[in-house]
């Protein structure tokens, strides 16, 4: 009995001895199989040479701007392990304008990328998962005053999809800036649910109507927004904007074709010399007072239609918050009664969602009904 039940053990431990190397080999062929083909794509399969062209174009607009192209030179005809410690130089290098960008962002995760060790292991599995969230910068020097930095940010959608857009930061010591974003909004998303922090102006609508304004101080934020500044906004509609001291965040899709071609940088900078222009003249000693501020605040007025649209939108919300509610419940439950881990992380997962719904649509229910109680809701 003893010898029979020794060697099942012993039979047990070959098979986990070749089990668990088999595993390891073939997971690593299946990622071989993945970064492969990246390489490849990378290093080999570019016959127009369109990232050298890229790159000349890049050396071109800095040259004529004043500034320096600090965008990685392009290498060609790698082999797979040069290619593999070349991606992590590549990543080591835009650490700093990715952390840079990520804190003014507020980007806990991004601001907080380091230059790690060479080791095989990074080079190969970096290669794979780490993320090269910017590129094509063309900057000046840091000691610079004012500092101007244009970069591409690429943001993974899907399975060999992306989208991009194009960063600006200019930093000057002479600013001193309220922490605010600008950021563009949906018309009919807005007037379902506008943001609650949003600083409208009463004397301009179209602002207003095309943008969110938030940030802590309300004051200072008006006194900086003049009409100038507005103007500047509106006539770059898509673009988001952020303001944090002595630094200016400015953020705008790109297509494949501007990608290539760079044709928005030099207007887009354009666009930011004029903001600083208007900026130097705008008085942000004398802060309006609180009564200005209330004369210059719109009051939510909806019509009985809207908010009726409303409060049948937020009744929708509520039910489906409580129904995903009551099935986290129901699966938790099935979790105690048959130990299954399934059920744990599903109803867990359904809770969350669920909750998260019920506590929006009761907020907004609420913020409505107090509208009407107001008499902010007109039949008209």
């Amino acid at each position: 009995m003893l010898l029979s039940s020794h060697g099942q053990i012993l039979s047990d431990l070959n098979f986990w001895m070749f089990f668990i190397p088999f595993i390891f080999i073939l997971v690593h062929l299946i990622l071989l199989m993945i970064i492969i083909p990246q390489w490849l794509m990378d290093g080999y399969f570019d016959p127009k040479g369109r990232k050298e062209k890229k790159y000349s174009k890049l050396t071109a607009i800095a040259n004529d701007l004043g500034i320096e192209n600090r965008t990685v030179v392009p290498q060609k005809n790698l082999n797979f392990i040069s290619w593999l410690v070349y991606q992590k130089k590549v990543r080591d290098y835009y650490a700093p304008f990715v952390n840079n960008i990520g804190a003014i962002e507020g980007n806990v995760w991004d601001h907080q990328i380091k230059a790690k060790p060479d080791s095989i292991p990074r080079y190969f599995y970096g290669a794979l998962f780490s993320r090269q969230p910017l590129s094509d910068i063309l900057c000046t020097k840091d000691s610079v005053d004012p500092y101007i930095m244009v970069a591409t940010q690429r943001i993974p959608k899907g399975k060999n999809k992306a989208i991009y857009n194009r960063i600006i930061h200019f930093r000057s010591n002479i600013l001193d800036l309220p922490k605010c974003d600008v950021d563009p909004t949906h018309e009919w998303i807005d007037s379902i649910s506008p943001t609650p922090d949003d600083i409208n102006f009463y004397s301009d609508e179209e602002f207003s109507k095309k943008f969110d304004l938030t940030g802590d101080n309300q004051a200072k934020i008006r006194a900086l927004f003049n009409e100038d500044v507005r103007k500047i906004m509106i006539e770059n509609p898509d673009w988001t904007w952020k303001f944090d001291n002595n630094s200016i965040l400015i953020k705008y899709r790109i297509n494949i074709q501007e990608l290539n071609e760079m044709k928005d940088i030099k207007p887009s900078l354009g666009e930011l010399s004029k903001l600083q222009k208007k900026l130097k003249t705008a008085d942000i000693t004398e802060l309006p007072t609180k009564e200005e501020i209330e004369a210059d605040t719109p009051k939510e007025i909806i019509d009985k239609k809207l908010y009726n649209k409303r409060m049948t939108i937020f009744g929708c919300v509520l039910g489906c918050g409580t129904f995903l509610i009551l099935l986290g419940l129901f699966m938790l439950l099935g979790f105690f009664v048959r130990i299954d881990f399934a059920f744990l992380f599903q109803g867990l997962f359904a809770e969350f969602i669920g909750v998260s719904l019920f506590l929006y649509g009761k907020s907004e229910w609420k913020r409505n009904k107090r509208l009407k109680a107001d008499g902010q809701v007109e039949k008209n």
